[in-house]
């Protein structure tokens, strides 16, 4: 990215802030833009705005991913989830686990980020990369842990974004996969923990009916 490029989405960051009902901003490189909004009814017309300030800024469109703060589901998950259903893909083998997850330690450990997760007394550990692209790396770990735990987890990481949520760091995770689009946020003591938690958080629904088997 060039300094110019860089100056322009400074000048869209602060576009973005000003928004009514935005809480944080991150972007995915020059390409997307990671919006946290109060409430689930401020994401359709917030899409349509950040669109706008990024053709007025960039010149170009950019891809918009939203999460809301309350717990209703994002754009397309509850759509995602009935039409997997309806379509039989979205159950889980037999011998699934059930219960919650519970994060443990996230490490650095030089050039990997490795996270464990604990199910009903048993670790899983997974192991991504460490570097620039951390949080996408702790995010990564994360869904290894969970299939080393059993849980056939269909979706990878498209995208792991820094946020600023006033004096907090926090990290929006965007996994995808054939069942559709989840989001996540999390915070942490580091970015990578925030990403683990956010990771989770993506998954909280599809861990839930696969413990329930539908």
């Amino acid at each position: 990215m060039n300094q110019r490029d860089g100056l322009e989405l400074d000048g869209l960051e602060l576009a973005l802030r000003k928004l009514s009902g935005v809480i944080a901003v991150g972007f995915d490189g020059a390409t997307g833009v990671h919006l946290l909004v109060a409430t689930s009814e401020a994401m359709e017309a917030t899409e349509v705005q950040a669109q706008e300030l990024a053709r007025l800024h960039l010149g170009r469109p950019l891809t918009v991913v939203i999460e809301a703060g309350d717990p209703r589901p994002g754009p397309g998950a509850g759509a995602a989830e009935a039409g997997a259903r309806g379509a039989g893909v979205a159950e889980p083998p037999a011998g699934c686990p059930s219960g919650r997850v519970a994060l443990g330690a996230v490490r650095l450990d030089g050039d990997a980020v490795t996270v464990t997760l604990s199910h009903d007394g048993v670790q899983g550990v997974g192991r991504g990369p460490n570097g620039s692209a951390s949080p996408a790396g702790a995010a990564a770990a994360t869904l290894a842990a969970l299939r080393q735990l059993g849980w056939p987890v269909p979706f990878d990481v498209g995208s792991a974004a820094r946020l600023a949520v006033g004096r907090t760091g926090a990290v929006l995770v965007h996994l995808s996969g054939p069942e559709g689009e989840r989001l996540g946020v999390g915070v942490g003591e580091t970015a990578e923990h925030a990403a683990a938690t956010a990771t989770l958080q993506a998954l909280d629904r599809w861990l839930d009916r696969s413990a329930a088997g539908l």
